[in-house]
């Protein structure tokens, strides 16, 4: 199973990738990740930023990228 938590990360315990796929739009933040990039989820929407990204900063990119929530 895939965890967006590194191993020891006290938050590798959360939901994994099967509770995310069905969360919509969902936004993980951890100091464990060390990437660089936004790791986007298979379901096109959810996505785990980089260590030290806000939620500002990570809904700009989200708007730059085309993958804000709408309403209906």
């Amino acid at each position: 199973m895939y965890n967006h938590h590194d191993p020891d990360c006290p938050d590798f315990a959360e939901p994994g990738i099967e509770v995310i796929q069905e969360t919509n739009f969902a936004d993980i933040f951890c100091d464990c990740h060390r990437y660089a990039e936004p790791h986007i989820f298979p379901n096109g929407t959810a996505i785990a930023w980089p260590k030290g990204w806000s939620e500002g900063k990570a809904r700009d990119w989200r708007e730059k990228n085309g993958l804000v929530k709408t309403s209906l």
